[in-house]
């Protein structure tokens, strides 16, 4: 799965919202799973296994995803009362979509993966399919990883830099 390829986007985000928790960055690059772990809870969807279609289109197809990026943004601004705020955690939710579209079908994890859906059951699947391989699957999960780490890192350390005082003595 391209699990620790959405760490990577959500820790990557402090970049462009250093005034919101990681935690909550993190949690809505992760937000379409946990969607999906509430469907997969109630048998709506379930795990990827031979002979089982689980392209979860209530949770991970292309339309139910934008629908749950608008509903994170507007929980968002009901909280955090910050347009910014509100966008990027939407533009977050969002990029889960981003990142599946370009991993699957992972077919070097899920051999009967056919893509991600943009509707709802039996609709089109499509797919960049970067996770086919053993390589695929390394390079884009740990590639992404390693880089939104630097970037938080990065991020952290600016953060953290007294601020020079502006003008200089005459």
């Amino acid at each position: 799965m391209a699990g620790l390829a959405h760490l990577g986007v959500g820790l990557a985000a402090k970049r462009i919202a250093p005034n919101v928790s990681a935690g909550w960055l993190v949690a809505a690059a992760y937000g379409i799973d946990i969607v999906w772990a509430g469907f997969w809870a109630a048998g709506v969807e379930h795990l990827p296994a031979p002979g089982v279609d689980s392209t979860a289109p209530w949770s991970h197809g292309l339309f139910m995803s934008i629908i749950w990026s608008l509903t994170a943004a507007a929980i968002a601004m009901l909280i955090s009362r910050n347009r910014r705020t509100s966008l990027i955690i939407g533009l977050l939710v969002f990029s889960h979509w981003v990142v599946d579209f370009m991993a699957k079908p992972m077919l070097h994890v899920y051999p009967s993966d056919s893509g991600v859906t943009l509707f709802f059951d039996k609709s089109w699947t499509m797919g960049l399919g970067l996770w086919r391989t053993a390589a695929g699957v390394s390079i884009g999960e740990y590639g992404t990883t390693a880089v939104g780490l630097i970037i938080y890192i990065m991020t952290l350390i600016a953060l953290r830099k007294p601020h020079a005082k502006g003008g200089s003595a005459a």
